[in-house]
């Protein structure tokens, strides 16, 4: 059958695609790591270059992290590997531990381009504090129509038995108390590692619980099976079938990336394959209902994961799919858990546009063989990153001039069609056609 499709129809078609290829909004991509025993120590400085390999692999906004040592070490890790990875990061206050004896601490790393640090506050809780952060979107119109964001971030008492248990169920209880204080509307997410062995316990449930302040979810909502009904201590007469470390669940797994330390950087790691599903961001039930702030679909994803690493190390080449063999090599040398990733979006646009003056085309947005493009800001050409219209990421070479910072992209490969150029300080992705 043929079309016949009028000047003017053609026109509206491509007029309407500009229009919501442009539509003004931002995304934010949370992230969040247990990054085992952070210091300023030999053997955390050997280690962070593996950092800043996963940076820049996922490209986070809001970067929360647990387990690191003491100041120093969150300044060492900000100074080297988040400033390279992007200048426009700055690092929330560092607060001391005030409960219990443990010396672990949590701390947040943020791009200013999205996000204004309004407020911290410490929780204190059984074993750790828990750690609130009051985030103000950086929008257009934030002055007249503020987007809050409230972030906490935690690391619960770990292992088995009872009494462990129960002070992370105490540790909940902290939290949950600690929402009455908050609007009953806040966006909220919850983060840490939690060292959940099930759905089943006493700490998840009182955490999902629907009479609570402010209801919060799990954002992939993925359930181990209710323990039955039949006077059985399931934690004692251990069946797996109940928890979360068995294969049914080996795509969700976060710890632990290795079977041995042997040959490690940092060889002080949990072993004994990816098992578990520790580590967590949990969401206020409003990020489902909500115009303003809102959960990106699908977003929510165990960094490193492809699926099939049940009781393997995360670096096996067995382990291979959609995430990298480089980067699966750093994650198992830079922690014995995974990063826990999730999109937020709100249509409001950032404030600061005037980064998307830092590349511009050279010539035109249309090519059929190298696409040429001018870089301003001392910009990492290395960034560069090209996707489909569906999203896929293609694989790209260049080549720079370092005389009049421009760069030529080989797009000779591509099929005809319309592409869209990234950068990690890009606030919206740039255009460009392939004829």
């Amino acid at each position: 059958m043929k079309y016949n499709i009028s000047k003017g129809t053609t026109i509206f078609l491509l007029l309407n695609l500009f229009v919501n290829v442009n539509y003004a909004q931002t995304r934010i991509k949370a992230m969040m790591y247990n990054i085992l025993n952070y210091s300023d120590s030999e053997v955390s400085q050997n280690k962070t270059p593996f950092l800043s390999t996963i940076l820049n692999e996922v490209n986070p906004d809001l970067f929360m992290v647990c387990e690191v040592v003491d100041e120093i070490g969150s300044d060492y890790l900000f100074e080297n590997a988040i400033i390279p990875f992007n200048e426009d990061f700055e690092k929330a206050p560092f607060e001391e531990n005030q409960s219990g004896n443990y010396s672990l601490q949590q701390m947040v790393y943020f791009n200013t381009k999205k996000l204004i640090l309004e407020d911290t506050r410490v929780i204190t809780a059984d074993t750790r504090d828990i750690n609130q952060y009051t985030f103000k979107i950086n929008t257009e119109n934030s002055d007249t129509n503020p987007i809050i964001l409230q972030v906490f971030v935690t690391h619960l008492k770990a292992s088995t038995g009872y009494n462990n248990r129960q002070r992370r169920l105490n540790s909940i209880q902290s939290f949950v108390s600690f929402t009455n204080n908050i609007e009953n509307d806040s966006h909220v997410l919850f983060a840490g590692d939690f060292n959940f062995y099930t759905s089943n316990e006493e700490g998840y449930q009182h955490l999902i619980d629907d009479r609570n302040p402010i209801v919060m979810l799990d954002p992939i909502d993925r359930p181990a099976p209710n323990f039955p009904d039949d006077n059985v201590d399931y934690y004692e007469n251990y069946n797996s079938t109940y928890f979360w470390n068995n294969s049914t669940f080996a795509d969700i797994h976060s710890q632990s990336t290795r079977t041995s330390n042997s040959g490690l950087i940092d060889d002080s790691g949990s072993t004994g394959g990816l098992d578990d599903r520790f580590d967590f961001i949990m969401m206020s039930k409003n990020f489902n209902t909500s115009s303003d702030l809102f959960y990106v679909n699908d977003s929510y994803q165990v960094v490193g994961n492809n699926g099939n690493c049940y009781n393997s190390q995360i670096s096996n080449s067995n382990c291979s799919g959609t995430y990298s063999q480089t980067l699966r090599n750093a994650l198992i040398e830079f922690s014995d858990h995974l990063p826990i990733v999730m999109e937020i979006e709100t249509p409001e646009n950032t404030l600061s546009t005037d980064v998307v003056s830092s590349i511009k085309f050279v010539n035109s947005n249309t090519t059929e063989d190298y696409l040429k493009i001018f870089l301003t800001d001392n910009l990492d050409k290395n960034n560069i990153k090209i996707y489909t219209i569906n999203g896929q990421l293609i694989q790209i070479k260049t080549q720079a001039n370092t005389s009049d910072n421009s760069l030529m992209i080989d797009v000779r490969h591509l099929s005809k069609g319309i592409y869209y150029l990234s950068h990690q300080k890009l606030n919206n992705p740039l255009k460009f056609i392939k004829i």
